[in-house]
């Protein structure tokens, strides 16, 4: 869900858009599609879609563990600062 950046410190946004961009590295070394991993993970399309773009986008933890697991890693992976 999209979040007032205002609220957010430089470092908890840069540390969402590190996880986006973790799951977008590994999604493409995976070979999968943004809707491939998205059905593979139970999400919307758009959710990785949001969660893989430059702007900030929260996730719960449950979307990550499912995200991680469809990538075959352990969450705390896109976790990692």
């Amino acid at each position: 869900m999209p979040v007032n950046i205002e609220n957010l410190s430089k470092e908890e946004c840069a540390f969402l858009k590190n996880i986006g961009f973790r799951i977008q590295y590994m999604r493409k070394k995976a070979g999968l599609s943004q809707a491939e991993l998205a059905e593979r993970s139970g999400l919307a399309d758009s959710t990785i879609s949001h969660l893989e773009s430059t702007s900030i986008y929260t996730v719960s933890l449950v979307s990550l563990f499912r995200i991680a697991s469809a990538l075959g890693v352990e969450p705390k992976t896109l976790l990692d600062i």
